[in-house]
This record gives C-alpha cells, structure tokens and sequence, in this order.
C-alpha cells in the first residue's frame, strides 16, 4: 500500500463503504449467558483482533464531484480489536440531526458486526457502541449487534470504553469554559470533531495527490450537513481554512445543544466525550 492510500484510510475512514470481507484472527465463539458473561464477551471486544477488507462507496451524485471510475482505487483494509471496530463504525455512521453525513448503506457497519458475529454468539447478546461528543448532542454515531433483550428477563450489563480516534481536546476545551464560557467550549468541541475528521496534515498530503476528488468530495458532504455556505478551496492553505468554515458552521449547532442543558461552562466541559466511544454489552439467559 503507498502512501496515498495509507492517507486515504485516516482521512476517509467515515465514507461508507460496503462489499467487505472479514477475517477474525482470533475467534472462539461464547455463548452469552448468566451474571458474568457481559464482562466475558466486553473482554473479548477488548482482545479479539480482526482484519476487514472493504470498498469505498462514495455517491458522486450527492455532490457533483467527478470521482474516480477505477473501483480498485476505493479498496481499503481495517485491522484492530473488535472494539476499535465497533468505535471507527460508530463514528462513521455520524449523523447531524439524526440525517446522516454520507449514504453508502453501511457497508463498513455491516462488515464489523459480522466480524463480532464471528467471535461472539450474539444470540442472547446485544452490543451497542456509540460515539456522542457531549451529552444529548445532536451529532453523534451509533452501530449495534445483536437483538433486544425480550421483557421481564434479568439483564446484565458490562460497559467498556474505545478511541474514537478524534482529538479528545480536554484540555482545550477546560480552558475554553474557563476564558469564553459555553461559546467556547463549542467551538473547542467543533474543532476536535473537524480536525478528527479532516486531519489538516494528512487531508493536505490527500488533497494534493491522487485522492483530491474524494477529498473534495468529503468536504462538500460536510458543508451541506453543517449549514456552511460556498464549497472548500484546499490549495495554498486551504485545508485550514476550509476546516475553520466547518468549524464555525458546527459551532452554532453544538453551541444550541450545549445551552438548553441549562449547565455551566464548566459542568459542560466536564462532560465532553469527543475521544471516546461507549460500548455496553448485554446480555441475559
């Protein structure tokens, strides 16, 4: 793989995708079932290594971007704990309002919750990982596994916690409470999630190869989802100040969110989850 590609994989890793094929280096199958299982199977979503061969899906019609005709040149790879599987799908199923930022049927979701299929019996399991920056926030992500708990069973629950691979800005965002209140803390919190999103040096390097079209292409998806007018120029510093627009388009919208709290500044900063996915496991007889 090139560089460009390795590029591609950060930058475009929430693009959804589909025809994946999945292989599970280590998976011994657990049957979900009494009071100590939903920790079992949180540990094996901690442990449990998978590898996941995809395709880009991108909709050149949803922004008019010409894109590439060569469909090897959207072949991808994922590898990781099937947790980190569970947050990189939570994440790329961001939405805005609950209207999704991308539309490519959840190729990539699917092919994780095969992979955790794979290695856990899901019968009698439900796995739920999502990525929500701040509490009730309007933008967020969320994949799941496995059925409902029918009523009246007992229930047990085990809960880890996984990178989002976005800035977690904590420190930024306490000392934006402390100096601008809660007009602050969203924009330290819209920058974490743009810069997660485009990462600035990585996005350059993209922008000028052979992945410019699908770079350009992102960004238009985020302008019309983040209410930012105009579309990105991203020569001659234009990844940063295209990041700085969706910046302050998503501000407004976390800055709405954080204030019907009714919470300070610091209450809210307090709250901020942008690094991290939840994942809690259930599971019953």
């Amino acid at each position: 793989m090139d560089v460009t590609s390795t590029v591609l994989d950060g930058v475009f890793c929430l693009l959804l995708i589909s025809a994946a094929v999945v292989t599970v280096t280590t998976a011994t199958p657990q049957e979900p079932a009494g009071a100590g299982r939903a920790a079992d199977v949180a540990s094996t979503l901690a442990t449990t290594t998978a590898t996941v061969n995809y395709t880009l899906t991108p909709r050149p019609d949803a922004t008019g971007v010409p894109l590439p005709t060569n469909r090897n040149a959207f072949d991808r790879t994922a590898h990781g704990t099937l947790a980190g599987l569970l947050a990189r799908a939570a994440v790329g199923r961001l939405s805005v309002d609950g209207r999704r930022l991308s539309h490519a049927r959840g190729g990539f979701s699917r092919a994780v919750v095969r992979a955790v299929g794979a290695a856990v019996r899901t019968n009698h399991t439900r796995i739920t990982a999502v990525w929500q920056p701040y509490p009730d926030a309007s933008v967020g992500g969320r994949v799941a596994v496995g059925g409902h708990p029918p009523p009246d069973v007992p229930v047990h629950t085990a809960t880890i916690a996984a990178s989002s691979g976005l800035p977690s800005k904590r420190s930024a965002v306490r000392t934006a409470a402390r100096e601008e209140g809660i007009e602050g803390v969203a924009d330290a919190v819209a920058k974490g999630i743009v810069d997660g999103l485009f990462p600035p040096t990585r996005t350059r390097i993209a922008a000028g190869g052979r992945a410019s079209a699908l770079v350009r292409h992102r960004y238009r998806l985020a302008e019309h989802r983040f209410g930012v007018d105009g579309h990105a120029t991203l020569t001659d510093g234009g990844v940063d100040d295209s990041n700085e627009r969706l910046a302050a388009g998503l501000s407004d919208r976390v800055s709405r969110d954080l204030r019907e709290s009714n919470a300070s500044a610091r209450e809210l900063a307090g709250r901020v989850r942008i690094g991290q996915v939840r994942i809690v496991v259930r599971t019953w007889p």
